[in-house]
């Protein structure tokens, strides 16, 4: 039987940007969202925010929507301009504070079973060049455990232990490691052997996800049918 997750909290991170952490992140919240619970989806800074309908609209947070009406998206610091959420914020000179991260997130937290946190980037992507504080400033601040999401192939061990060494030097907990866009069928030795390759080298749970062959939001929920527990924790 399954424990339950009401009450919890994750920070879904990445060894890049464009690693899947998006769909990754809608893809927790849709499996969580079938198994009943009330899930929100926050994303503390988004870059490359789009106008439509007279408003300003969260590309990340528009993906969730697309396949969920049902699941509440917040983000607090939401910024034009296809850049790193610090120098967006720099050229919109808007100021940055941990308290109003701290302050969004524990409203959702009140509110509903379960909070999923996205970042942007990796741990170290700048977040206040002001106050030279990076992604992992965040997730330390809120004291949230994390999923490290990359993608697999060439160069994936170096970048998940070069990320997981960070999060031990701030201090984080991280649950799991999640291979994405992982072929089902694959000739490419690399591709192949990377989760048995990278287990010798860390004590962390490595999760794999299948690549899918269209984005539904039935096969999104399936890609944590047999693996919630490893990745909430």
């Amino acid at each position: 039987m399954l424990k339950t997750f009401a009450g919890k909290s994750l920070f879904i991170t990445g060894t890049d940007t464009d690693v899947g952490k998006s769909v990754i992140t809608a893809a927790l919240a849709l499996c969580l969202e079938k198994m009943g619970y009330d899930v929100a989806v926050y994303k503390p800074l988004q870059s490359g925010a789009y106008f439509e309908k007279g408003g300003l609209i969260a590309p990340d947070l528009a993906f969730v929507r697309k396949f969920s009406k049902t699941i509440t998206c917040k983000c607090s610091y939401l910024l034009e301009g296809e850049c790193s959420p610090a120098l967006a914020m720099k050229l919109a000179r808007v100021p940055f504070s941990l308290g109003t991260i701290k302050a969004d997130f524990t409203a959702l937290r009140k509110e509903h079973d379960i909070v999923l946190v996205e970042g942007a980037g990796g741990l170290l992507c700048p977040v206040s060049f002001e106050n030279k504080l990076a992604m992992a400033d965040i997730i330390q601040y809120l004291a949230l455990p994390c999923l490290i999401v990359a993608r697999s192939g060439l160069g994936t061990i170096n970048h998940c232990l070069l990320t997981e060494k960070i999060a031990k030097q701030y201090g984080l907990h991280v649950n799991a490691f999640l291979l994405n866009r992982f072929p089902e069928k694959t000739a490419e030795t690399a591709t192949q052997y990377v989760c048995e390759e990278l287990a010798r080298y860390t004590d962390t749970p490595i999760v794999r996800a299948e690549e899918l062959p269209q984005l539904t939001a039935e096969n999104l929920a399936g890609i944590f049918q047999d693996k919630i527990e490893r990745v909430i924790g």
